[in-house]
């Protein structure tokens, strides 16, 4: 027979235990409760309240049918992680096919479709790069409507929002690359756009008047910032996890094994086939889209480049600002009390924020180091203060001892019928609950409620002493899916588990502890669950799925998802035929000179000194177009360059009737305005989604690209 001895009915974490200096004696309680809320809510609550209730539906009903371990929607960083250095591998392996050239890139990818290992290695490149994406974006819906974007989390939003924008540069880039028609419809649309920003001397969009104006250098320089990009990425995903202590940076190897596997079967069945071969004179039909990457293409056509720019900054500086924009009064960061501390060490293991460090001691006691708090870094969520058994970490807001003096109040022998205790996170019941001054709460009858910051808040002496002192039972509440404060719900079970060094210490204890996942959004639920706790009815155990089960059901999520963003279809608005007409031609220089005045002449120096001063500019070159006898265009376009020296550029285009058209082009680059010394002229035929073009250089003068017959 194994004789159990029971351990000594002593609170591990009373005052003076492990030699630190006594805390203070609890004060007496105090009217009313504390303040509890970690922060004051953010502008827009309602939206945020809407989003985290979508989010908590989608994760509810994955859970059912997928183990949380396996179940990608909870770990959706690491699997955006994970899935990016598989895109980066496949990518580098594709240059084994691939030729970066604008005259044949497009054969090379032809090419690829016709090998089942280049097939293969293409379509896990395209399919895993959809999904980065799609689990980026799921990501940061959640944290968003978590509201995890305030106070020292604005780098972890800003640096997030970066890399979500260089991966969707990385992907738009890519599909460039492959250039087919939806390439060409990528490349007018990024022309148009970049030449509304004063970034180039010459419009882009010149480039790709006709096929031949196509700058293979140009094709060569989105390859190079295609593959340069993802190291930009990893840069802003290093400054994102900076001040996260224990980042999931990769997902788990079960977990990234069935998602590898949901890509392969896809890219098996489905692989991506490459469009016709662009042709910048035929404005392409229907064609797949990658609703991804190229969802811009559905809102904006070839002609809409200044809305590409007003849309981009209209939504990137609100998201961007968002932390500032939306975030009210910030609450004191935890302190540390230093005489109390101990140097055990356990705040510092516990914070998920790396917020606190342990510094040489700065007072005269024994203890070789001391706890202190970065402000810049805390978020006030009070795990540290659950984790500290000598109440050395403090709330400034919401003191540990003056609360824990309140509840033993309610416990205490004369304060009142049996009762149980309800640790609530505030950020896990729904907004309508309400705890009056007595604990009394409107949605758990049976209890003395207790409003905290977060699960990890709570300390296990607490609950112990609750226990001691006559309490019946004790609830915590704590955040479900996607937690405020990432790690509170965790190192809670594993302290009433006594799997920590700060736990509770007696099992019997324990057996009167329950831990649930509360929902904003589920009062009666919270209901149900707290009062099957009072009738000492046992937690519902989560439904077992098999191993092999659950991978099989993450791979087919996975596959789901990536296919249902290459089902949309998308054509380009049919237009009338247009005629486009480039030039780029420096004028004739023209010397003016002027006479300087006495005064001007004596302020330079005496060898500076001259009668007349004379200017070489260009002058600016004339352009003319007549279709069937009658002018439709005139315009003067002056030289480029800060001094006026450079060439003149124009890039023109008009919508014309179907049919045949008789055209003349006329450049003039001289002070003469009559003189034309540059004339073309010649018979088009303009079709329906047809676009002809003249272009003018000096070198070699007009050259008419009247489109396919």
């Amino acid at each position: 027979m194994v004789t159990v001895t029971a351990k000594p009915d002593r609170d591990p974490g009373a005052p003076g235990c492990d030699g630190a200096e006594d805390p203070e004696q609890a004060p007496a309680a105090a009217e009313g409760p504390l303040e509890s809320q970690p922060e004051p809510p953010v502008r827009g609550q309602a939206l945020f309240r809407a989003a985290e209730t979508l989010v908590s539906w989608v994760e509810a009903r994955s859970r059912r049918v997928v183990p949380d371990e396996w179940n990608p929607l909870l770990h959706s960083g690491a699997v955006a992680n994970t899935l990016l250095i598989t895109a980066c591998v496949t990518g580098v392996l594709l240059l084994v096919w691939y030729s970066p050239s604008v005259h044949l890139a497009h054969a090379s990818m032809r090419a690829m479709e016709a090998g089942w290992l280049s097939r293969l290695v293409r379509a896990a490149h395209r399919y895993s790069s959809d999904g980065c994406m799609a689990f980026t974006l799921w990501h940061a819906l959640r944290l968003a409507s978590a509201r995890r974007f305030t106070g020292a989390r604005w780098l972890a939003w800003v640096t997030g929002g970066m890399a979500v924008g260089l991966l969707w540069a990385v992907g738009w880039l890519g599909y460039w690359l492959v250039w087919d028609e939806t390439a060409r419809e990528i490349a007018l649309v990024s022309a148009r756009a970049a030449d509304v920003l004063p970034i180039f001397n010459d419009p882009m969009s010149r480039e790709f008047v006709a096929d031949a104006t196509v700058n293979s250098l140009l094709f060569f320089v989105v390859f190079f910032v295609h593959m340069l990009l993802p190291l930009g990425m990893g840069i802003a995903l290093w400054l994102h996890i900076a001040r996260l202590a224990r980042p999931e940076f990769l997902a788990a190897r079960p977990l990234a094994l069935a998602l590898v596997l949901g890509i392969l079967a896809l890219s098996a069945v489905l692989p991506p086939v490459a469009a016709a071969p662009a042709l910048m004179a035929v404005v392409p039909g229907r064609m797949a889209l990658d609703a991804w990457y190229l969802w811009p293409l559905l809102l904006f056509d070839a002609s809409s480049g200044g809305r590409v720019v007003a849309w981009t900054l209209a939504v990137g500086i609100p998201v961007f600002a968002a932390p500032w924009l939306l975030a009210r009064a910030r609450r004191p960061a935890a302190n540390i009390v230093t005489p109390r501390c101990n140097a055990c060490e356990q705040c510092v293991k516990d914070c998920p924020y790396d917020a606190i460090a342990m510094v040489p001691r700065d007072d005269e006691r024994r203890f070789p180091a001391q706890a202190r708090v970065d402000p810049s870094r805390c978020l006030s969520c009070g795990i540290c203060v659950g984790s500290c058994h000598t109440g050395a970490a403090t709330l400034p807001h919401y003191d540990m001892l003056r609360e824990r003096a309140r509840l033993e109040q309610w416990s205490a022998p004369g304060g009142g019928a049996a009762h149980a205790v309800a640790f609530l996170c505030h950020d896990a019941v729904p907004p309508g609950l309400r705890v009056d001054e007595d604990g009394h709460c409107n949605a758990l009858p049976g209890y003395r409620a207790c409003m905290v910051p977060c699960a990890g808040w709570v300390q296990a002496i607490t609950v112990s002493r609750l226990l001691r002192r006559g309490a019946t039972h004790v609830l915590i509440v704590g955040c479900g899916g996607v937690a405020r404060f990432r790690e509170g719900m965790r190192w809670t079970r594993l302290r009433i588990a006594d799997e920590r060094d700060v736990g509770l210490h007696d099992r019997r204890l324990a057996e009167r502890v329950r831990i649930i996942e509360g929902n904003p959004r589920q009062v009666d639920a919270l209901r149900q669950q707290a009062a099957a706790f009072l009738a000492h009815r046992p937690a519902p155990a989560p439904r077992a799925v098999p191993r092999w089960a659950g991978a099989v059901v993450t791979a087919c999520m996975t596959a789901a998802l990536l296919w249902g963003g290459s089902v949309v279809s998308w054509a380009p608005r049919k237009m009338p035929p247009r005629l486009a007409v480039s030039f780029r031609h420096p004028g004739a220089m023209e010397e003016q000179c002027r006479r300087l005045s006495q005064e001007e002449q004596a302020r330079r120096p005496p060898h500076m000194r001259r009668d007349t001063e004379c200017e070489r500019r260009r002058q600016p070159v004339r352009l003319e177009v007549f279709v069937d006898g009658q002018r439709v265009h005139a315009q003067a376009y002056p030289p480029h360059g800060l001094w006026g020296d450079g060439a003149s550029v124009g890039l023109e285009s008009w919508e014309l009737p179907a049919g045949h058209h008789d055209v003349m082009v006329r450049i003039g680059d001289g002070a003469d305005p009559d003189a034309w010394p540059f004339v073309s002229a010649r018979r088009l035929e303009l079709k329906e989604g047809v676009r002809p073009a003249v272009v003018f250089d000096r070198a070699s003068g007009f050259t008419w690209y009247p489109g396919p017959p």
